[in-house]
């Protein structure tokens, strides 16, 4: 059930398809992290959402890190992914 939650979500569905409308309430700032090689979310998907953020002025991070795991990469020991959330985390004000 999980996986078919997965391949169907659209946050734009109720907005007709327009990401930046689905995405213009939104307040907090951003890290948005992908995978080269991740079939079930693409960079290209990550790098869509990450326009539609900046449309609505809203501060944004974006990783596309390097790694042959597939879609399985955020579970690995990436040194460099872990770099960069460590970074951004660290500079969240609280």
């Amino acid at each position: 059930m999980m996986t078919k939650a997965l391949d169907y979500f659209d946050p734009a569905y109720d907005y007709e398809g327009n990401l930046p409308a689905a995405l213009a309430r939104a307040k907090a700032s951003f890290f948005v992290a992908s995978f080269s090689t991740d079939w079930r979310f693409a960079p290209a998907r990550s790098r869509e959402i990450v326009f539609a953020l900046l449309h609505n002025r809203r501060r944004v991070v974006y990783a596309e890190i390097d790694c042959g795991a597939g879609h399985d990469s955020f579970l690995l020991d990436d040194p460099h992914y872990h770099a960069l959330l460590r970074a951004y985390l660290e500079n969240i004000a609280v």
